[in-house]
């Protein structure tokens, strides 16, 4: 696909990944809106990198992305690229249930309802430009299970599953359904998490990575160590999953609980 003069919508554009990716895209000549819940963070981005485009919106909330999308077809009328980056994630001990259900639930609503949503009232849009494309970004942990991030990791599988559906669906129309499936990222979300053998990508290298790899048409880009994980669980599932488990202890010590 043509990775320059497109016109591009980033959930989660304030900071990480999403930042990174509204960088790397910037640099490729295109424009660039990044989306977030938190006005200061995004104008904090802007004042970084002047030629960005801000909005403000909780992709939880359905209302909002309609009015959201509503105003952005009007102000950026050649919008053809949605990057679905938004994303929570709470570590969870569901034995000692450390997490309090209001906020698993807007972990769902963010990390997947979000995805749902923003694509359902964009679609109509997209399908009227001559090229567009959804990257959803979900998660190597989407293949396989993690008992610290339960809820995380369903909506990631869910992402994934999502993906792949509306993909065949939008086949004949002038959209291109992209997933990214990163491993652990050196971001404020994964800050004081680790995982034993595996060292965080950064997200400057993630977002080259991705951009690269969409240049090059590939519908499933697994950066870093995400492909080997991938591949290792397909085979050796009860291995990976047992290697995980005992990973988890340490994630879960001394939670706070909210």
């Amino acid at each position: 696909m043509d990775i320059s003069n497109n016109t591009i919508l980033i959930t989660g554009g304030s900071a990480g990944i999403g930042l990174s990716f509204a960088k790397e895209l910037l640099e490729k000549g295109n424009t660039v809106i990044i989306c977030g819940r938190n006005e200061s963070r995004l104008q904090m981005a802007k004042k970084s990198h002047p030629n960005l485009h801000t909005v403000t919106c909780d992709v939880s909330d359905e209302f909002a992305i309609q009015d959201m999308v509503k105003k952005l077809v009007v102000d950026f009328p050649q919008l053809n690229m949605l990057i679905n980056n938004a994303g929570l994630m709470h570590i969870h001990d569901v034995a000692n249930q450390s997490l309090a259900l209001q906020h698993q639930k807007n972990e769902i609503q963010t990390n997947f309802f979000g995805v749902v949503a923003l694509c359902d009232a964009l679609i109509p849009h997209l399908k009227t430009q001559p090229q567009a494309s959804i990257v959803n970004v979900s998660s190597g942990l989407a293949y396989m299970p993690f008992l610290a991030a339960p809820v995380y990791t369903a909506t990631k599988a869910a992402i994934h599953s999502y993906t792949q559906s509306i993909r065949q669906a939008l086949k004949s129309t002038p959209i291109t359904v992209f997933e990214v499936l990163p491993p652990m990222v050196d971001t404020q979300m994964s800050h004081g998490l680790e995982m034993q053998g595996m060292k965080k990508l950064s997200s400057e290298d993630m977002a080259r990575f991705v951009v690269k790899k969409l240049k090059q048409g590939k519908l499933e880009i697994r950066p870093g160590a995400a492909a080997m994980m991938i591949k290792m669980y397909k085979l050796f599932p009860g291995l990976i999953n047992l290697m995980m488990a005992k990973m988890a202890p340490a994630m879960l010590k001394d939670l706070p609980t909210y």
